[in-house]
């Protein structure tokens, strides 16, 4: 049986004649579990015990385990294998200790590069049983966020599971891909090898998406070498089978969509757990065929509040990470603050400065309505208290065939300042020669360092375009100024038929910040 506990907690169960207990005092949500054996009883009772002050409990789970974990003893009595062939190696099997956070270790054996085995700490082993001596000699991984941060870990050998052998010392990843990436061992006769994770550049995660180990057999059992894992199904290693929230990580967003199925007068909001539950609707945030996540907005639908004029489909920032012991708004771990914010804000946030990378395409654009309003879309946003820092438009005249991209900078308390980065916002704007067709792939980065706002658009084959905004007198850094990232589509046109709508697809969406380790 497994839990996550929070806080001073204890976790148990009661069968029949036995009470097996296990307890937990981080300040982290931490997985802890508890092996018992049922022997012959017909239920069970599972218990939770605060201990010392306050403390959380979520996710309890009961997992039939065999009766020994013991591995089968090599079948070949560990006698040495001298062979030159290099091929993939036969994986049976991939295991660890039980400290995953629900990304299991097959999912490093599954060709899809969207799922990972991930598990938090030092020494935390991801072992692979290869059913059968063989010798080893490379590994190859592919890391969660490997574009992002190098892993640093180990590798080690066994032919009996129990008595190991380092192969590979102090290794680290490149910090440049999500790629496969090998790693030469020492060559060694191993049924069973495992990557020992000694967490990464930003924090002690330790998320693995694939392995394969490569090596020979003597030629008395030889395994069928595995195909190369198929061809990516969409763009980017994105699955058109999976939910949003299998293609992209969604722990740390809410969603608001154009929809009042609860009945409370307001837009509905998706709160983080069930959005990285495999939430999604069909008609205004659903996977592509492409594998992208779709998010659409019509002219006419609830809204977020009655202060809110328009529509959207759009992610909200979440760094709480469904842990409702911090609050929504406030200073506090669920936003961050600008590096120039007070030291006690800084302190207390769940992160300083920001960087929200996107990818997409927008495949619609409303053409009705007024001609001030007809075309509009913001597509990310970093949003304080009460005002924006920024709001990132696309905008398409019905009459041209290229859109505009520019964003908004609105002052605590003051006017929008407009920076034009592609074209003009005018709403007699001529085709703008190198502006951004519908359905056509592009890339943004909003990035936040102290009171320096930096904006980017990024599209293959031709130069990024960059503008910049000095903050500092913009009254961000004012102690109690909050911010969180909205990424989605924001419609801003409420004049155009009711059944007009925005449209676009996101290929990537990631977020970090410094102290925030995800």
């Amino acid at each position: 049986m497994s839990a996550y506990v929070r806080g001073n907690g204890t976790i148990g169960i009661n069968a029949g004649s036995i009470d097996a207990s296990e307890s937990s005092s981080s300040g982290d949500w931490t997985k802890v579990s508890v092996e018992f054996n049922s022997g012959s009883a017909t239920s069970v009772e599972i218990y939770a015990k605060h201990r010392n002050g306050d403390s959380r409990f979520d996710l309890f789970s009961l997992e039939k385990t065999s009766s020994s974990s013991t591995p089968a003893p090599p079948s070949d009595n560990g006698q040495q294998i001298s062979c030159s062939a290099n091929s993939n190696l036969v994986i049976d099997s991939a295991s660890d200790d039980g400290s995953n956070d629900g990304n299991l270790p097959n999912n490093t054996l599954d060709n899809n590069f969207s799922a990972r085995w991930s598990s938090f700490g030092t020494d935390k082993a991801l072992q692979f049983d290869l059913g059968a001596n063989a010798l080893v000699k490379d590994i190859s991984l592919a890391f969660f966020k490997g574009n992002q941060r190098r892993a640093f870990f180990e590798v080690d050998t066994s032919v009996d599971g129990s008595n190991w052998t380092n192969v590979l010392t102090s290794a680290q990843s490149s910090g440049n891909t999500t790629q496969l990436e090998s790693f030469d061992l020492i060559d060694t006769t191993a049924r069973f090898v495992r990557v020992v994770g000694q967490g990464n550049s930003s924090s002690n995660w330790n998320s693995i998406l694939e392995a394969r180990i490569m090596g020979c057999t003597d030629g008395s059992t030889i395994p069928d070498e595995p195909s190369d894992p198929p061809p990516p199904t969409g763009n980017d290693n994105l699955n058109p089978n999976l939910p949003p929230s299998g293609n992209f990580e969604l722990i740390d967003w809410n969603i608001s969509i154009p929809v009042d199925n609860n009945n409370d007068g307001k837009a509905d909001t998706i709160k983080e757990v069930e959005l990285a539950s495999g939430y999604e609707n069909s008609e205004y945030f659903y996977t592509a065929a492409d594998g992208g996540v779709v998010f659409k907005s019509k002219v006419s639908g609830a809204k977020t509040s009655t202060n809110t004029k328009f529509t959207r489909s759009e992610l909200r920032e979440m760094l709480r990470r469904g842990d409702t012991s911090f609050k929504t708004k406030g200073v506090g771990g669920n936003n961050w603050v600008f590096g120039d914010a007070p030291s006690s804000d800084r302190s207390n946030a769940g992160g300083v400065d920001g960087t929200l990378d996107a990818t997409l395409a927008v495949n619609h654009v409303t053409t009705t309505g007024s001609s001030s309003q007809v075309g509009r879309v913001i597509i990310g946003q970093i949003h304080a208290n009460d005002d924006e820092p920024i709001r990132l438009y696309y905008r398409k005249l019905p009459g041209n065939d290229k859109g505009a991209i520019y964003f908004a900078h609105e002052p605590n308390g003051g006017s929008d300042q407009y920076i034009e980065m592609i074209g003009q916002r005018s709403s007699n704007a001529s085709n703008p020669s190198d502006g951004i067709a519908l359905n056509e792939k592009f890339s943004y980065r909003i990035n936040v360092d102290g009171s320096n706002l930096t904006v980017t658009i990024m599209r293959p084959g031709k130069p990024d375009i960059s503008r910049s905004v000095n903050m500092s007198n913009s009254g961000y850094n004012d102690g109690g100024q909050y911010m969180y990232f909205k990424a989605g589509v924001y419609n801003q046109n409420n004049s155009g038929n009711s059944s007009d709508y925005v449209q676009a697809t996101f290929y990537k969406i990631e977020n970090s910040h410094t102290g925030y380790a995800f």
